[in-house]
């Protein structure tokens, strides 16, 4: 799985991944729900990659207190990011 693009799950449904991170050696991502013209929605999801012998594949992370720790992960990314970009305007 890549940062930055758009990845169907079984159920047919899209999602663009807007961020990731590794935590414990296992990677997150931080995805938002695409609607029926692939346009980016606001319904957010953090999803776990999964490595299934050669595939990836993603799982919803679903633990309210994994939740809460990787929503504060990637809320400091998005914090860390705007200041970047303050920096270099």
């Amino acid at each position: 799985m890549q940062l930055d693009s758009i990845v169907t799950l079984e159920d047919n449904e899209k999602y663009y991944l807007a961020d990731e991170t590794v935590q414990n050696g296992i990677k997150y991502f931080l995805a938002n729900k695409l609607d029926e013209t692939e346009e980016i929605t606001t319904e957010a999801y953090i999803f776990e990659e999964i490595k299934d012998g050669e595939d990836f594949y993603l799982d919803e992370v679903t633990d309210v207190e994994k939740m809460k720790y990787l929503t504060a992960v990637f809320t400091s990314n998005l914090i860390n990011d705007m200041e970047e970009m303050k920096e270099e305007a």
